[in-house]
């Protein structure tokens, strides 16, 4: 064992310092401060290239590769981000055989992780909340199916409130809107809140915290990318912090939680570089 871990490390070192070399730079802003950052490459970064989510003892991702109907959720450890264990092939034949192919965004709330799962059937898409298992990462719950007419281009993200176990989510582009399930009723729909100034568009996760809810927004104009922040009261949106990225058309955001971590760090984001491999950074805010 020892062998194949001094192996695994040779082979990973050259591909993770080219990682580094052809990323565009991270950098502080005037709104958020870089206190560091994990890098991912090879099956890693399979299992963890579009969903984050935390709970204080552990990091939660979820990974996707839709041509391939490859899916996977892992575990890492919230004190520097070391493996914990995975599950490929996350969605089961069942799911699959429907059309599933695709976990996205996802979030923890009572020791189960609620992923967005997409897919396609009958020419059109299909949009899914499934529920995992945070010890096994295994499927543990109901599937509930979402409504095309809310749904038409799929489910990106969902966040769950931990103090109220309400369930949020929207569709993908241009949602004029936020749908709101009760778990515990069976994920009935119970509020629709419009957004009260513009709307949401290319949002790629989400994570409450103290009543707010924040999103990871993938922008592709510019060297930022946003943070956003979602009032469920109101539905009054902003932007609560910018993260300079250095080439926002070659990396790719993807899933955020938001957790105090001991470096201080708040908001933890993915980002994916789809040549190289896939990097977690931690931001403490400026406020």
């Amino acid at each position: 064992m020892k062998l194949l871990r001094m192996v695994r490390y040779m082979i990973l070192l050259p591909l993770l310092l080219l990682t580094l070399a052809f990323t565009p730079k991270t950098a502080d802003t005037a709104t958020a401060v870089l206190t560091g950052r994990n890098v991912f490459v090879l099956d890693d970064a399979l299992v963890m290239g579009q969903g984050i989510t935390a709970d204080g003892e552990y990091y939660y991702t979820s990974g996707s590769i839709a041509a391939l109907k490859l899916t996977a959720l892992a575990k890492f450890t919230f004190d520097g981000m070391a493996f914990v264990q995975s599950n490929v092939g996350a969605l089961p034949r069942s799911l699959l055989d429907r059309g599933f192919e695709h976990i996205g965004g996802i979030s923890v709330y009572n020791g189960l992780i609620y992923a967005a799962i997409e897919g396609k059937a009958d020419g059109r898409d299909i949009a899914a909340v499934a529920a995992f298992s945070c010890d096994t990462l295994e499927l543990a719950g109901e599937v509930y199916d979402l409504p095309y007419e809310q749904y038409e281009d799929g489910i990106p993200w969902l966040a769950v409130d931990g103090e109220t176990g309400l369930l949020y989510a929207s569709k993908w582009s241009h949602a004029p809107e936020v749908y709101v399930y009760d778990i515990s009723a069976g994920m009935a729909l119970v509020r629709v809140i419009p957004v009260a100034n513009g709307e949401l568009d290319r949002i790629q996760g989400g994570e409450f915290y103290d009543g707010t809810l924040y999103l990871s927004r993938d922008n592709k104009e510019g060297e930022t990318k946003q943070v956003l922040a979602f009032d469920p009261v109101d539905g009054e949106i902003s932007v609560y912090a910018e993260r300079y990225v250095g080439d926002a058309q070659r990396i790719e955001a993807e899933g955020l939680t938001v957790y105090p971590a001991p470096d201080g760090s708040f908001l933890h984001v993915l980002d994916y570089n789809k040549r190289v491999g896939v990097f977690v950074h931690h931001y403490l805010p400026i406020r």
